[in-house]
């Protein structure tokens, strides 16, 4: 009896410890390994699909197998291996090592791709080596490998299959190699694998498949590395215990449902280029804050009872809030439309939320729509400011840069206008809102003033000018009252160029154009110095060429004067004659002066005359004319004057 035991035991022992080394002819392995006890297998030469099928079917004891010098040729054969007739050079067949206790695999070093579920459920398999030449990894090829605890991606690796890695449930970080070339990871790719916390997937990633992410242990979502990243599937990141998500702006699609009830997750960043939140999307998160610019739906559900966010804005973009799409949001106190047309609405789109006690903004010139809207009605509806109207006097001009300037210097005002201060809403007032602001100006988007409320004036002297010739002209202010700012439309005539402005030392300035010949400038100081009584305040360059015609007018327009009141202050429009001669007729010409002082019609002449005034229903009415000023009051309207066979157009605000 005890001989037998011991017979026993050495057979065991035996039968743990048989290795063979093979250099095997591709199709021969079955004729080399007869021994099919084996535990260590090492493999030199080349193999082919039935090889690795003999493995498969055969070799059930194996723990450590070394391939690294195989060389891996195509096979073609009759009968279907796992749905498979065709093999090509360089590929693991599916299934090959499927359940079995290998401990430690060395790879073909000349491997392109590992087929459909080649390693799957190789429980004790703890580390795998991938090849520096594969191209793919196959579907499910190493699911349910418990063992498995980090995962490095050659670069040469291109796709990722359909739960290639799921339900690896020790696998903590898979990563890429630098100069990844990994566009696509599949669905459910690492589905299911709670412990995994890193991922980088480099740079060339393009998707990311539905239910890829599920399920994991990621805490903190970071692809912005992933630079051409454009969709991320749906329930990408459903049940797992994010808190923050950053999404590259390359980002645009990302799939319903695709972070359901991720309770933890706080802030996410879109990436600004989403059109679409899709339907469940963001239902259940415990978001604080979202950032929705550019996007024009909120599909069904898709921000079902995100109960701490507060404060909503939705963009100028947004059309359509899907039904129950904000449903359940009970901490909401707040809500804003930069929409002009009323975005359209599902069903009980704020199911759950007490409306009439959350205050929404809406555009000024919108307010009735809202109020009228169903859904939207039911809010406690108050208009809404221009962004960058940070005096709230319904315009976007030099005046809100000189608020913005005052505050920067140490200027506290009430919690409204530094909130609406913070033009950029970075959270700081300081230059960065001062250049934010010239920007819109300089757009050509804030209002032109509506009625002139102060006698202070702009003056441009006439100027004679030949084809060729470059001058420089200068705007003075004839001022009463003391400015810090002002911003202007100058109109020049056909033939005539803006070359460039100038402006005082204690001044800063910018110009760009707003139309075909307008351009506009804003000039403030940043120390809060006061122009010059009677001074210079400009400089303008221009040049004239071939098409400047034997008169013209630069037209001075849209002044708005800014001074310590908070309050803009709007001069009437100035113009200076232009003519393409300098002979002495022209300079008596380009003497008489056409100008508007309120409601007044101003002309200085040297000369004793009549002047015609039309206004623009065809109504005509002589104005005598003395030497020096003259002034007629007129009704508000357009005109032309005629003066010396010359025309001029007006404008009675």
């Amino acid at each position: 009896m005890r001989k037998s035991i011991i017979l026993t035991i050495i057979a065991v022992l035996a039968l743990q410890v048989q290795a063979l080394d093979v250099n095997n002819t591709a199709g021969l392995l079955s004729t080399q390994v007869t021994d099919l006890n084996v535990t260590s297998l090492t493999i030199s030469g080349s193999m082919n699909a039935e090889d690795f099928y003999f493995i498969a079917d055969k070799l059930h004891h194996l723990t450590t197998v070394d391939l690294a010098t195989v060389d891996v040729e195509p096979y073609h054969c009759s009968d279907r291996h796992y749905w498979q007739q065709d093999f090509q050079a360089g590929e693991l067949p599916a299934g090959t090592f499927a359940g079995k206790k290998v401990t430690r695999v060395v790879l073909p070093a000349s491997l392109k791709l590992i087929g459909r579920g080649a390693f799957a459920g190789c429980g004790v398999l703890s580390s795998i080596a991938l090849p520096a030449s594969l191209d793919s990894i196959g579907d499910y090829a190493f699911a349910s490998c418990t063992s498995l605890e980090s995962v490095t991606l050659p670069a040469s690796v291109m796709t990722v299959g359909r739960g290639a890695f799921m339900r690896c449930s020790s696998l903590t970080t898979i990563e890429v190699e630098p100069s990844s070339r990994l566009s696509k990871m599949d669905a459910t790719a690492l589905m299911d694998c709670p412990s995994l916390t890193t991922i980088k997937l480099g740079s060339a990633l393009q998707s990311v498949g539905e239910r890829s992410l599920a399920g994991t242990g990621i805490k903190q979502l970071d692809l912005t590395d992933s630079k051409s990243l454009k969709s991320m599937g749906d329930w990408a990141m459903v049940l797992t215990p994010v808190t923050e998500a950053k999404l590259p702006t390359s980002i645009n699609t990302i799939g319903q449902g695709a972070f359901l009830y991720d309770t933890d997750l706080a802030n996410i960043t879109l990436g600004g280029n989403m059109s679409q939140i899709s339907d469940f999307m963001l239902a259940g998160t415990g978001l604080e804050t979202i950032d929705l610019k550019g996007v024009s739906a909120l599909g069904d559900y898709a921000l079902y009872n995100n109960s701490r966010l507060s404060v909503v804005e939705l963009p100028a973009s947004m059309t359509w809030l899907g039904t129950r799409a904000m449903a359940g949001m009970t901490g909401m106190t707040a809500i804003s439309s930069d929409a002009t047309t009323v975005p359209a609405l599902g069903e009980n789109v704020w199911d759950g939320v007490d409306q009439p006690k959350v205050t929404l903004t809406v555009p000024a010139s919108s307010l009735s729509l809202y109020q009228e809207a169903d859904q939207w009605k039911e809010f406690l509806i108050e208009s809404g400011w221009l962004r960058g109207d940070v005096n709230l006097d319904g315009e976007v001009n030099i005046s809100d840069v000189n608020l913005v300037v005052k505050i920067i210097l140490g200027t506290t005002y009430d919690e409204g206008t530094m909130m609406r201060a913070d033009v950029n809403e970075d959270g700081e007032v300081n230059i960065s809102d001062v250049n934010m602001l010239i920007r819109i100006i300089l757009t050509g988007s804030s209002k032109s003033p509506a009625i002139v409320n102060v006698k202070d004036q702009l003056h441009l002297d006439d100027v004679a000018m030949r084809p060729g010739e470059e001058r420089t002209l200068t705007i003075t202010l004839d001022n009463a009252a003391d400015y810090e700012a002002l911003q202007c439309d100058i109109t020049l005539p056909a033939g005539l160029t803006l070359v460039n402005t100038t402006c005082d030392r204690n001044h800063a300035g910018e110009t760009s154009e707003t139309g075909e010949s307008t351009s506009r400038t804003v000039l403030y100081s940043s120390q809060r110095v006061k122009f010059a009584d009677d001074g210079a305040v400009l400089h303008i360059t221009v040049r004239a060429d071939d098409a400047l015609a034997a008169e013209g007018e630069i037209l001075v327009s849209n002044i708005v004067l800014a001074d310590d009141g908070d309050t803009s202050r709007y001069a009437a429009n100035c113009s200076a004659r232009v003519t393409n001669s300098s002979g002495i007729e022209d300079l008596n010409f380009i003497a008489d002066r056409v100008w508007v002082d309120g409601h007044a019609l101003c002309i200085e002449t040297r000369h004793e005359g009549t002047a015609q005034v039309t206004s623009i229903n065809g109504t005509q009415r002589p104005m005598p004319l003395t030497t020096g000023v003259n002034r007629q009051e007129l009704d508000v309207g357009f005109y032309v004057v005629v003066l010396n066979g010359k025309s001029h157009k007006i404008a009675i605000k």
